[in-house]
Parts: structure tokens; C-alpha cells; sequence
């Protein structure tokens, strides 16, 4: 009878210590790009995506910039521009979430995060930006990006945010989102 009530006793020691581990490890690749594309196609894809999000050449605009002859462009631009959280909904929504180049005095790097549709040669449509973070350090953009990223895929936005500047610093009161031109516009009606 003893001999039980030590080993089960160490059962629950062992599950304690390794239940927390065992859930680490689930979340740390729960939203990983790698669970759905190999690298090729995750090198493939965010180039795509920084066609709409990176700045584009001088001598494209909004209906241009998606012509091949800017693809060396925002190829090299891609280097700059990390996945950090991805998931693919049951409708085939996939949200994103990346750390990427900011201009800034107080740093160089913002979060980003959104959504958009995928044919199966990886090109993109209904592509929208849902929120930019302010310019932060990498790992407050991990962690704030974290909780934003889990706001926009469970309800499909980050309205809950909209009005805390630690966390979204676009969309503003003045800066909106153009889902015709996909691009950040201080003209936009909504």
C-alpha cells in the first residue's frame, strides 16, 4: 500500500512538473507558418504579402505594383519582414502576423497583422491589414502581438484595441485602410 501511494505520488509530481512543459511546447508551435507551408513557399508567400505591405518601388502605384518587373523588389525587401504568427481558419482565412522595418526615431520595428485568401499558386486575394503596432522593441512586439493576433483570429478584428496606443497605432481616427488600393490612406471613407 505504500509502495502505491509513493508512485502515485510521483505520478503527480511528474505530471506537474511536465504538464506545463508539454502545454509550452503546444503553444510555442501552435501558430507557426511551418505547420502549413515548407519553406519554399513560406519564402514564396511573405514575398507575395510584402507586395502589399512594403513600400513599393517609385515607379509603381496601387494598380502596378503587382507587376513582375517589381518582383526583385520586394524580394529583397522580404529579408527584412519575419512571420511570427500564422493560422488558417476552417473557412480558409489565413490570419497573419509579422514583425517588419519601421521608420522611426524611437526604432525600427512594428508588428503587423491581417488577413487574406490563397490560391493555389500562393497568390493572394482579399488581402486587407487589419492594425499596425506602434514601433517597440522585438519582444514587446511578441508578446502585444501575441494578444492581438489571438483578438483578430477568434473574432475577426481588434476592435477591442482600436483605442489603446500601446498596442495599434493604426488604424486611427485619421489613417484607415484601403481595401481597393490595399494601402494605409488618410482618404478613406468609411
Amino acid at each position: 500500500m505504500d509502495s502505491f501511494r509513493t508512485s502515485g505520488s510521483q505520478l503527480l509530481i511528474t505530471l506537474v512538473i511536465l504538464l506545463p512543459a508539454l502545454l509550452c511546447c503546444k503553444t510555442s508551435t501552435e501558430y507557426k507558418i511551418d505547420i502549413y507551408f515548407d519553406k519554399e513557399s513560406q519564402d514564396s508567400l511573405l514575398v507575395n504579402m510584402v507586395t502589399y505591405i512594403g513600400r513599393k518601388p517609385r515607379t509603381a502605384d496601387f494598380e502596378t505594383r503587382h507587376d513582375p518587373v517589381h518582383r526583385r523588389f520586394y524580394i529583397l525587401q522580404a529579408n527584412e519582414f519575419k512571420f511570427h504568427y500564422y493560422h488558417v481558419s476552417p473557412d480558409s482565412i489565413h490570419y497573419y502576423y509579422l514583425i517588419r522595418p519601421a521608420r522611426s526615431t524611437t526604432g525600427n520595428l512594428r508588428g503587423v497583422g491581417g488577413r487574406f485568401k490563397i490560391r493555389q499558386d500562393l497568390s493572394l486575394y482579399e488581402f486587407e491589414e487589419l492594425f499596425n503596432t506602434p514601433v517597440l522593441p522585438e519582444e514587446e512586439l511578441i508578446t502585444r502581438g501575441r494578444s492581438l493576433f489571438m483578438e483578430m483570429i477568434y473574432s475577426g478584428n481588434v476592435d477591442k484595441y482600436l483605442e489603446n496606443k500601446d498596442y495599434i497605432e493604426w488604424p486611427d481616427e485619421r489613417l484607415k485602410y484601403d481595401k481597393i488600393k490595399n494601402e494605409w490612406r488618410y482618404d478613406v471613407i468609411q
